[in-house]
């Protein structure tokens, strides 16, 4: 049996932004939620927080940015174990792997979906350069959306071999909720839904590893958002070392010529 939300341990890594009154774990229930994710199995790194909102009584919605008629069925099995019905779940077809590429296409797509859904807070992977497509789907929602954004990490950055999973790269405002055993359960049961993925095993070898390095990973234990304030796409969001790292990048520079035609277009 799951307790209520407000039992629930929530620690706020800086109480300033508390005290701003934009707090990232909020079952308000006046709040209309929007989940952009970019691929079908990244609502795993945020399923729990998810199914408080829907527990509370909260209108919550998902979208994918890239998808096919498998990994579209097995998100759909993940939102009804989640609760959240059929008809608030949009799919797009965005190309796996170039969706920094197609960003004139999809903006429109973007923008008819913050016009159906009206959220009044959205959360999508954070803009950390782990991904292409996932700092393209973030900056698809910071064009569309003009309120609260918050940033979930899912895994950083893609100029180095192994990537750190399930924690910023620079903690500074990050918000964390520890999760009950029932929802570290759940978090598993999300993860087998993607049978096409085998997600569940590679976050386990994960956790693995990184338990050999003395460095607990805790994937299925937390989950951490933040409100997004870095809007600089053309800078990395990154600590110094590792943003050099990113800018001497191939991927790097593909995004830069990605938005640079697009400030060209205008």
């Amino acid at each position: 049996r799951h307790h209520p939300p407000s039992r629930r341990k929530i620690h706020h890594e800086h109480p300033q932004e508390a005290r701003r009154g934009v707090k990232a774990f909020d079952t308000d229930t006046g709040q209309r939620w929007l989940f952009c994710m970019t691929h079908p199995d990244d609502e795993i790194s945020i399923c729990a927080w998810i199914h408080r909102l829907v527990q509370a009584g909260v209108e919550v919605h998902m979208s994918w940015t890239h998808s096919h008629p498998v990994r579209e069925q097995e998100a759909r099995l993940s939102a009804e174990l989640l609760g959240i019905p059929q008809d608030r779940l949009s799919f797009f077809s965005a190309t796996d792997g170039s969706v920094c590429d197609e960003l004139q296409t999809w903006r429109p797509h973007f923008q008819e979906l913050m016009d159906r859904v009206a959220p009044t807070r959205v959360a999508c992977g954070a803009f950390e350069q782990g991904h292409l497509d996932h700092d393209s789907t973030n900056w698809l929602v910071n064009q569309t959306f003009s309120g609260p954004v918050f940033e979930i990490p899912f895994y950083h950055t893609y100029a180095v071999r192994l990537q750190a999973m399930n924690r910023f790269a620079d903690p500074a405002g990050q918000e964390v909720i520890h999760l009950t055993k029932e929802e570290q359960k759940l978090k598993l049961a999300v993860a087998k839904r993607y049978r096409s993925q085998n997600i569940w095993q590679v976050l386990w070898w994960y956790e693995v590893w990184q338990m050999t390095r003395l460095r607990p990973a805790e994937l299925r234990k937390r989950e951490i958002m933040r409100l997004q304030t870095h809007r600089d796409f053309l800078t990395p969001n990154l600590p110094p070392a590792l943003a050099k790292k990113v800018e001497a990048s191939d991927s790097w520079g593909r995004w830069r010529a990605a938005i640079n035609r697009l400030n060209v277009s205008r």
